[in-house]
């Protein structure tokens, strides 16, 4: 064989093997995709059978001082929650805090994390200045709420659920998809 004809195989030898690579990387992309997808349907099948097994009638709920759609009232009890993790934000813009929000989600619907919005926001050292004494303001609730909304009934995603890590400064907050900060990894801010 000649020195250009081992050549020419060696070169499709390896363009064969980096289609491989690629093709296997395609392949592994979808299927954590799909994984998480799952998950997070399942999630949001079991929060509503569980909110429609403790439904209480229109009466009943008015003598408590409290909605009677089960959606709306655990709906208002994730906002305040939500509203208590933005308060370490407050400072940043209306944008900055919506994408903030979407870290929360796409943990919670991540095999890597926690299962429940409770649990995620509760780990420890994870959201700026959080406590679970942070004031409710009502910017803030309204954000958490509008968003939370968004997130459970699927009306609108504007992020992939694989972004779980977060760059934050005082005048912007970036949500990332991998932990490294290199050229594989993709960034997303809200609206941007």
């Amino acid at each position: 064989m000649s020195k250009e004809s081992n050549m020419n195989q060696w070169a499709l030898g390896m363009i064969g093997k980096y289609t491989l690579i690629f093709l296997g990387f395609v392949l592994y992309t979808i299927l954590i995709a799909r994984g998480a997808e799952a998950k997070a349907s399942r999630k949001y099948e079991q929060w509503q059978e569980r909110w429609a097994n403790e439904y209480i009638t229109q009466q009943e709920a008015a003598q408590l001082g409290m909605p009677a759609d089960p959606y709306q009232a655990q709906l208002d009890a994730e906002a305040e929650e939500m509203a208590k993790v933005l308060y370490g934000v407050r400072d940043n813009s209306v944008q900055d805090m919506r994408t903030y929000c979407w870290c929360v989600f796409n943990r919670v619907d991540s095999n890597d994390y926690p299962d429940t919005l409770e649990e995620v926001i509760n780990q420890p050292s994870q959201w700026m200045r959080y406590s679970p004494d942070n004031q409710v303001l009502e910017n803030l609730f309204q954000i958490a709420r509008e968003e939370l909304d968004a997130w459970h009934t699927g009306s609108r995603r504007p992020v992939g659920n694989e972004y779980v890590f977060m760059n934050w400064t005082p005048a912007r907050i970036v949500l990332r998809d991998r932990w490294e900060t290199d050229g594989f990894t993709n960034y997303w801010r809200y609206g941007a």
